[in-house]
């Protein structure tokens, strides 16, 4: 199969629903999977795995980028395996975040080893981000600085800024708001700089959205609820509606929670009514659970404990399953005053809660540490094995090196003569090859020229002279004697056969097997005659019409008859095929051959050349024609020879 380079997902596959879309996957990844070229391989695997990604068939997306890695590490392409080992981690972020760890990690050290800063920073910015999802803010906010160090001369802008807004988001966590305000304006630095690059636009609107969200938590977090307030009601726009629902449904959970803070109770009703709607239209089921959160802080803030109640036990649930531990300790921190009745009950469980995160989340740091430590502990290992195996190896190699000193230095002096002797052979080879081609092609002109001389003579002197004898005979038949006549009519008739004869073998030998097209095309159109009698195969034959075989001598027919003879007496043998074409065609320098079966084929690299297909190369050589057979295994054989119309 030949691939282009060149995406794989086309218009019609962004229109397709998710099920065709996966359909589709398979069936190309399974197309790939056979494919040679492992480095276009690669790419269109990359493309397929980020997409499984999208559709959150996370399983498929793993598989896809584990083989990549195979493919990466056999051909020894460190970045393509670093590279698969965080698509892998981002397989396991949601559900199993050790193994995502563990991936980021791997990935990191070979981007570290390899010294490439920007895809390093991307690991180490992984693996920050994954920190921050766990709560473990301090831990992210190292890893975001490594990320920063790496990306001190980079260009890679998009990258910049997630760091800067993810540092940002760990200060705001941390309630160190200066440092969080820092961060944020250094986003904002840098957006101009993500104006400019591709796709600069699309990106700086989305990160733009994304700044002001992230300032006005930092002012929720501050409980400036005015300046939140002003600066959301500048995002929530109609057309911020109509491009992205689910940004728009945050922005308005946020304005509405801004205005119960501040006592705009009525608009913050119809804020909180129309951002849960969307949030269910969209399916944003995080952004749905902090809304309804908020919305029966607001009834709780309004006097409505029952209706309060009612968001809160439907939040509580649903924070658990989204394994959300903040918004659940909200939930019973609000319960535990809205539901007076039950409120030991929820205070008791919000100090187990606090509890349990407290130990996952001390119980996860200690986690990703045994992870680094464990990993590094394995290198410094193999850096000790390998300086050890390195001692021992060049100790090895110093030995060998000694004892195959001396037995260079004595073979040399007999490996320099025979190269010479080999040399001085291939030179008489191929002058006597030479002397061989330059002999027959001055034989074939010889006998042309004695036929055509001989031919001559025949005619102009042989026939001539019977003819004088004849006339002279027909002058004598006029005498009366009988006898003598009828002899006469009979020598006269004898030699006029013998004339004839003589005449028309003159024609024969000045006859030159390439003087008349239709010969050579009748000895082809025998050959496949003959041969799809032989066999079931049918065997066909398009010769350009336009061809003048006197161009070409008796010496490159006879050879181009051999080849195709020899060509299908192989089809006949082993093809197993159902079709044979031969074409014959002629451009401005070349006349072209070209035999093509639809069999069984076979693989070049695999099966050794019988003496059949040599004869065919040596035959090529011999009329200086370039000779090239390809096959691919269940696609045939095709043969192509093309002749040098000013050599021929």
């Amino acid at each position: 199969m030949i691939i282009k380079d060149e995406s794989i997902l086309d218009s019609k596959y962004s229109k397709a629903s998710v099920t065709d879309k996966k359909k589709y996957l398979d069936s190309i990844t399974t197309v790939l999977y056979s494919s040679t070229n492992d480095s276009l391989k690669i790419n269109y695997l990359f493309e397929i795995a980020a997409e499984y990604y999208y559709l959150e068939d996370n399983k498929s997306s793993f598989e896809t980028s584990k083989k990549i890695f195979d493919l990466a590490k056999k051909n020894a392409d460190s970045i393509s395996m670093g590279r698969s080992l965080y698509y892998m981690g981002d397989c396991y972020e949601d559900y199993q975040k050790d193994s995502a760890y563990y991936y980021y990690k791997e990935s990191e050290k070979i981007f570290r080893t390899i010294k490439d800063n920007d895809k390093l920073a991307k690991a180490l910015f992984n693996k920050a981000h994954l920190l921050f999802t766990e709560g473990n803010y301090v831990e992210s906010e190292v890893e975001v600085i490594k990320a920063l160090q790496q990306l001190e001369k980079s260009k890679k802008i998009t990258l910049l800024f997630k760091c800067y807004y993810l540092q940002a988001c760990n200060h705001i966590e941390l309630e160190e708001f200066d440092d969080a305000n820092n961060y944020l304006n250094l986003a904002k630095e840098s957006l101009n700089k993500v104006k400019e690059s591709k796709n600069g636009a699309t990106e700086y609107k989305q990160f733009n959205e994304l700044i002001i969200i992230g300032l006005c938590n930092l002012y929720d977090k501050k409980k400036d609820y005015k300046n939140s307030k002003i600066a959301l009601e500048k995002l929530a726009t109609s057309k911020l509606k109509q491009q992205n629902l689910t940004v728009y449904s945050t922005v308005m959970g946020n304005l509405a929670y801004a205005n119960m803070k501040l006592g705009n109770l009525d608009e913050s009703k119809k804020q909180f009514e129309e951002s849960i709607a969307l949030a269910k239209k969209s399916n944003n089921v995080p952004g749905y659970l902090y809304k309804i959160i908020s919305f029966g802080e607001y009834y709780l803030l309004s006097g409505d404990t029952i209706t309060a109640n009612q968001y809160f036990n439907l939040a509580l649930p649903l924070s658990k399953k989204l394994k959300s531990s903040s918004d659940e300790l909200k939930t019973l921190n609000l319960l535990a005053t809205s539901d007076v009745k039950n409120a030991s009950f929820y205070k008791s469980e919000y100090l187990r809660v606090t509890d349990s995160i407290v130990k996952q989340q001390r119980f996860n740091r200690e986690k990703f540490t045994r992870i680094e430590y464990e990993t590094d502990k394995v290198d410094g290992i193999n850096k000790v094995l390998s300086k050890e195996n390195l001692i021992l190896f060049f100790g090895l190699v110093a030995t060998v090196i000694a004892f195959l000193t001396f037995i260079i230095f004595r073979i040399h002096l007999a490996r320099k003569k025979e190269m010479f002797l080999i040399a001085q052979k291939e030179k008489a080879n191929d002058e006597l090859f030479t002397l061989i081609k330059e002999f027959q092609l001055a034989l074939v002109q010889t006998k042309e020229d004695e036929q055509n001389r001989i031919s001559r003579e025949l005619h102009d002197g042989v026939v001539n002279q019977i003819y004088a004898i004849r006339m002279v005979l027909e002058t004598l038949n006029a005498k009366e004697d009988l006898e003598t006549q009828q002899k006469r009519i009979t020598y006269i008739k004898e030699l006029n056969k013998v004339e004839l004869e003589i005449r028309e073998l003159s024609h024969e030998m000045h006859t030159d097997f390439s003087r008349y097209d239709a010969s050579f095309i009748f000895l082809i159109d025998s050959l496949i005659t003959k041969n799809s009698e032989l066999n079931k195969i049918n065997f066909s034959a398009e010769i350009s019409e336009t061809i003048d075989w006197d161009n070409y001598s008796s010496i490159i027919k006879i050879n181009i008859y051999r080849i195709i003879q020899e060509a299908f007496l192989n089809v006949n043998k082993y093809s197993e095929a159902k079709n044979c074409v031969l074409k014959i065609s002629e451009s401005e320098f070349h006349l072209e051959i070209n035999c093509k079966d639809d069999g069984v084929g076979y693989d070049s690299e695999q099966i050794t050349e019988g003496i059949g297909l040599k004869n065919m190369r040596a035959r090529a050589k011999i009329i200086d024609a370039s000779f090239v057979i390809i096959s691919t295994i269940h696609y045939g054989v095709e043969i192509i020879m093309k002749i040098d119309r000013e050599e021929s």
